[in-house]
């Protein structure tokens, strides 16, 4: 991976050495996703924003860390390396992660141990979405989109050179990070650069409170974590109706993967991502904007142990995931038609996946390619369990999932609010070749046929104006998502999360009925925002613990199962203006997750509340905040209950101005008391319980 080093080499080095005085930074014009080009207050789902300022305050490495003190947000960690948002109790598929509107094209819902490949660091913005708005970012993202914006391409002139280099260090796991942007402009022409290196070692857990017998605490083994990447960017504008650029960015991880026998598995992706992207805003005419978008992501991870199990052999990859994907999204955004505009657009996307389950090691991904009669493997046919047959070959074959969705997002103001509409249609083939799989462990060949979906998503929401500073927000949807090619195929071990997969072949579209009611006032000393929501699905897709292990390993066993299921909600924030230095914030969420028949879901965030006060004066900044989590004792068949919790925090900073730049220096500290906690939410709740007492200190020059 030496060209992946180069370029965080490449963007440190040149950053630092271009730090020339330059005029205050001027960013490109940011659209928030949701609202197109209206403000978060008009929309019917108010997009939640994370500016630059809040994610540098933010002391998390991911984005699950970084995202779950909001409130409705939670954080399927999987030990500190993994962190993938929960929003609303909906995880994986149903949560769509994005980078400039595009998708991450990784494995992280497939699987709780792989990571997103979505650096927060590179980020200037984070949104999460909900409601119509998400139609226009692909199918199925029924619990929302969080979208990741950086400036890597510019669609305006940059003005002159300008950007900045931070550094980040902490003491429960003697980690190190650092990061540097430089942006220039050249007359029409503007370059990016980007990078970042972080390595981490074991962590401490909490050392106060109840720890329950069998649980890992003090230092957890397993648990160190490195990653580092970068990007190039180039565009041309002309600052007022075009521009077209281009980047390649690289990121990739290593972590370890905890657990209570102490095994040594690590997890290591990595990822080459090339973008292009153009848009045309016409003086007159019926289009307003068009805008297109190309993506290709070629995206591969390993899953290394020990050879054969032997603790005393060497480590092997005794996983191999191979995935790449083209993505292609056209749009305009039309002129008033009757009162409404809207974008309209097409998107299309073909997704390759190869993988390879090896005990002795995975040189590549195997291929079988002789004589196959169409029969069921021999050691298949052997391996029946209660009427399940366990596999212990490469756990699915090679698939292609081929994607295009026509959409339409449509907006008009009203005497009382605004309405909102959308629509979108998505045809999904799923194709497989059981090449990689040894003949002996094959199913019968109408097992590989072709699989095709058609779900369709119809939403519509509006608000009412009470008055100057509130008003109330209703959004209705009918959405479907599409089973994926793992949830359809994948019948083997999965050594990183010690469990055994059973395929079902049998999934078919789920279809949600969604209602969600929000209030919102906003005034010079108040921003409120409540919010409640109710979903009902029909042939919900769970991944339910079965009640028995594996024939190789005695792993748990899993399989995605499809039952009508209910998701009702709560959400609620508050930041008040107590003088002018001090501000009251206070955040609240609670889901409840059941299937039809009332048996509670896997997984189910608890409910949790946060209170924060913030000082400001001068160039001083200062936070102490408590955030309870409550126990969680709802919960499904064979799974244990988890106990509540409050972790209290504080932060200090202080920002020096000087003549063209400014410095921030911050110091933060999180679980002061050192308490003991688990994380629900993980399927390593018990191997890798919550950091205990952590101190950082960063710096941050921007120019």
């Amino acid at each position: 991976m030496n060209f992946r080093l180069s370029v965080v080499t490449l963007s440190l080095l040149s950053a630092i050495s271009y730090a020339a005085p330059a005029n205050e930074k001027t960013l490109d014009t940011i659209v928030v996703t949701g609202g197109g080009d209206r403000s978060v207050y008009d929309t019917a789902q108010p997009v939640s924003v994370l500016d630059t300022d809040d994610i540098h305050k933010n002391a998390g490495d991911n984005l699950g860390t970084l995202l779950e003190s909001l409130p409705g947000v939670a954080n399927a960690s999987f030990g500190a390396g993994v962190g993938r948002p929960v929003i609303r109790g909906m995880s994986g598929s149903r949560v769509k992660i994005l980078q400039n509107g595009t998708d991450t094209s990784d494995l992280s819902a497939m699987s709780s141990d792989h990571s997103p490949m979505a650096e927060p660091s590179a980020g200037e913005q984070i949104e999460i979405v909900y409601g119509p708005s998400t139609l226009l970012y692909g199918g199925g993202a029924i619990g929302g989109v969080v979208n990741v914006i950086d400036s890597r391409i510019h669609e305006m002139i940059v003005p002159g050179v300008h950007g900045q280099v931070s550094a980040k260090a902490s003491t429960i796991d003697s980690g190190e990070h650092i990061e540097a942007l430089l942006d220039a402009g050249r007359g029409n022409w503007n370059l990016h650069l980007d990078g970042f290196s972080r390595d981490a070692g074991n962590y401490q857990s909490g050392s106060n409170g109840n720890i329950p017998d069998g649980n890992n605490s003090g230092e957890i083994d397993n648990s160190d974590t490195s990653g580092s990447g970068g990007a190039v960017g180039l565009s041309w504008a002309d600052g007022q109706t075009r521009f077209i650029g281009g980047s390649v960015s690289t990121l990739e991880y290593d972590y370890g993967v905890p657990n209570i026998d102490g095994e040594s598995f690590r997890v290591a992706p990595e990822q080459i991502r090339y973008d292009l992207k153009a848009a045309w805003t016409p003086v007159t005419g019926f289009i307003e904007e068009w805008r297109g978008e190309l993506t290709f992501n070629d995206y591969e991870h390993a899953e290394t142990g020990h050879r054969n199990d032997d603790e005393s052999a060497p480590f092997v990859d005794i996983g191999l995931f191979d995935k790449e994907t083209w993505e292609f999204v056209t749009r305009i955004k039309h002129a008033e038609i009757a009162g409404w505009h809207g974008h309209a657009g097409i998107q299309y996307s073909q997704q390759d996946l190869k993988l390879c389950h090896d005990h002795g090691g995975c040189d590549g991904i195997p291929s079988f390619t002789g004589n196959w009669d169409g029969a069921i493997g021999f050691n298949l046919e052997n391996a029946e369990r209660n009427g399940d047959l366990y596999a212990h070959d490469t756990p699915m074959p090679l698939t292609e999932t081929k994607q295009t969705g026509v959409f339409l997002v449509e907006h008009r103001d009203t005497s009382y609010g605004s309405l909102e509409l959308g629509a979108r249609i998505d045809q999904v083939v799923i194709s497989s070749d059981p090449e990689s799989i040894d003949p002996v462990w094959r199913q019968s060949s109408e097992y590989y046929d072709d699989y095709t979906f058609m779900p369709v998503t119809l939403s519509a929401a509006t608000t009412w104006l009470l008055d100057d500073y509130q008003r109330i927000g209703l959004s209705l949807a009918r959405a479907q998502r599409a089973p994926e090619a793992p949830e359809l195929f994948w019948n083997g071990d999965h050594h990183a999360t010690f469990a055994f997969q059973l395929d079902n072949p049998d999934l078919d579209v789920e279809t949600a009925h969604t209602l969600d009611l929000n209030w919102i006032w906003h005034s010079e000393q108040n921003k409120i925002r409540i919010a409640a929501y109710h979903y009902r699905f029909s042939d919900y897709i769970y991944n339910a613990l079965q009640d028995n292990t594996d024939p190789y390993h005695s792993n748990d066993v899993y399989r995605h199962e499809q039952e009508d299921a209910r998701f009702t909600g709560a959400e609620a924030s508050w930041s008040h203006a107590l003088t002018d230095t001090f501000t009251l914030d206070l955040g609240a969420d609670m889901v409840r997750a059941t299937l039809a028949n009332g048996d509670d879901l896997p997984r189910t965030p608890p409910a949790s509340l946060l209170v924060g006060l913030d000082w400001e004066f001068s160039q001083w900044q200062a936070r102490a905040e408590a955030r309870a989590v409550a126990e969680q004792s709802n919960t499904a068949e064979n799974e244990d209950t988890s106990d509540g919790f409050m972790l209290l925090n504080a932060s200090v900073g202080y920002q020096f101005v000087l003549a063209d730049s400014e410095l921030n220096i911050s110091l933060d500290a999180h679980n002061l008391t050192d308490e003991y906690a688990v994380n629900h939410v993980s399927y390593l709740k018990r191997a890798a319980p919550l950091p205990g007492r952590d101190v950082r200190l960063g710096i941050r020059w921007t120019f």
